[in-house]
């Protein structure tokens, strides 16, 4: 098992995993953190958006996670199906609001 993290920066879309030539990738979780603190008024919140690339990127047909909330110091988890991804396949992340999120993906090679 590889884990690969990231810290993406309000207002940045980033390509955390790329699968090499020749390989296929299985995600197995995804941990998405908001890095600020915990506030009762939503003035730390953050949204992120996920995508699974597979060919030509599509901000709609890759898409798999759609605008979620992530309240300061809130960690989200996706870890109940797996992403196979095959070579030159992408996991796109885009965050927007106040606080920057980071990112940890832990995939298997297939």
């Amino acid at each position: 098992m590889a884990i690969v993290n990231q810290n993406i920066t309000t207002g940045a879309t980033v390509d955390v995993l790329t699968v090499p030539a020749g390989k296929s990738y299985a995600i197995t979780s995804v941990l998405i953190t908001n890095t600020g603190p915990e506030d009762a008024t939503g003035a730390e919140d953050s949204r992120f958006y996920l995508y699974a690339v597979t060919g030509a990127y599509s901000s709609t047909a890759s898409m798999i996670v759609n605008n979620a909330l992530l309240p300061g110091a809130e960690t989200f988890t996706l870890d109940t199906e797996k992403l196979v991804l095959g070579a030159g396949d992408y996991f796109k992340v885009s965050c927007s609001g106040t606080n920057s999120i980071s990112v940890v993906v832990s995939y298997l090679e297939v």
